[in-house]
């Protein structure tokens, strides 16, 4: 495989439009909860390490009229901060389409002042929360927005970008990703790039980064690393889960695992319905295999999925997901992920029907982030 991924526009047409996915049975599913475990969400540091928004092609126009309702469905369910991701490597990774990204949502923040508030540091979600407001701040999938220049990193820090993940899937500058069958190193430049997050205050994220490349970077760095959005592998093996030897780096870093909700990963069976036993599988698992400590909450919910399901199904899927066509079936179903508002009261219930404390909710939902943001934030 190219050591250099081609762009999400080489391999598929972003304007294609499709099937509507608005209305597959994940989308529509409701999944009651208890007064208490609502009661425990809003009481709760709760965030969401990855809300796959990828602009303009996880919207359902570039002008996103849902934007703003679905940041207040998070709200209404009791989320303090999201990490939103505007741009990612396997989409337009030029600079010019990361920036438009970001402005995007630069635009729409400034629509409602009163509801959003950036944050950069722990301090900053004080004080969002303190104004009843919603603390966003923004992640990239991949290292193309550093374009090789170390001291970008503290650009986009300074920009809101709160942490990046090292590779895509694929082979880039910094390592290998996931699906690389060579499973190769942590390069020197890699090693370069971990000390410049540590220096300026980005958070190292090793989801969809190879085992051995991902190793080496938590060796590496000297602040806590976390994965925002993967499963174990342990309970679904499926290359883009975590292996034992990850999560348990990344627990000795001081880090956080934070488990994803996309139906295929959680599950091999690739269903139609994410549900909360399903979850509380790969939470448990890390919970016993790790401590309560270093589990999180990261979706990787996608607000529109057409664009992302055809481009499962067409060549993009195929070369950024080589599993023999097992993602291109997900496509087909149009991908099925709960939102984070749709799901997370119900599985607090789970937790708490599983002997888990509030106090252990209150960690896992956000709390154990929240401590990785105060170490690394500065």
């Amino acid at each position: 495989m190219s050591d250099i991924a081609p762009s999400y526009s080489e391999v598929t047409d972003p304007c294609k439009k499709g099937p509507d996915y608005s209305k597959i049975p994940q989308r529509l599913h409701e999944y009651p909860a208890s007064e208490r475990a609502k009661k425990i969400v809003h009481q709760s540091m709760t965030m969401d390490s990855l809300f796959s928004c990828v602009w303009p092609t996880q919207w359902s126009s570039p002008e996103a009229p849902e934007f703003h309702d679905e940041m207040d469905r998070c709200i209404a369910a009791g989320f303090k901060v999201l990490a939103l991701c505007p741009s990612a490597d396997s989409l337009d990774a030029s600079a010019q389409g990361i920036v438009k990204a970001l402005e995007f949502f630069l635009k729409k923040i400034n629509e409602r002042p009163d509801k959003y508030r950036i944050v950069r540091t722990a301090r900053d979600i004080d004080d969002a929360i303190k104004e009843k407001k919603l603390g966003l701040f923004f992640t990239h999938q991949g290292t193309a927005l550093f374009g090789g220049d170390l001291d970008r990193v503290g650009l986009w820090r300074q920009l809101g970008y709160g942490y990046c993940l090292l590779a895509y899937n694929t082979r880039n500058a910094v390592g290998d990703g996931c699906f690389e069958p060579d499973n190769g190193r942590l390069t020197g430049y890699g090693k370069l790039l971990i000390e410049a997050y540590n220096r300026y205050g980005m958070i190292v994220d090793v989801s969809h980064t190879g085992e051995r490349t991902a190793l080496d970077a938590i060796d590496h760095s000297r602040q806590p690393v976390i994965s925002s959005h993967a499963v174990a592998k342990a309970i679904s093996d499926y290359p883009r889960s975590l292996s034992d030897n990850v999560i348990k780096a990344v627990a000795r870093s001081g880090g956080v695992c934070s488990i994803n909700m996309v139906g295929a990963f959680v599950d091999l069976t690739n269903p139609d319905i994410v549900t909360t036993d399903m979850l509380f599988r790969h939470i448990d698992y890390m919970v016993n295999l790790v401590g309560i400590d270093h589990v999180g909450f990261g979706s990787d919910y996608i607000p529109d999925i057409t664009q992302t399901a055809i481009g499962c199904q067409s060549a993009a899927g195929e070369l950024f997901f080589p599993d023999g066509g097992y993602t291109k079936k997900m496509g087909a179903k149009g991908v099925p992920t709960p939102a984070p508002y749709q799901i997370v009261a119900a599985l607090v219930d789970k937790l708490l029907e599983n002997g888990y404390s509030e106090e252990d909710c209150g960690k896992i939902l956000g709390g154990n982030l929240y401590r990785v943001f105060k170490q690394v934030w500065k």
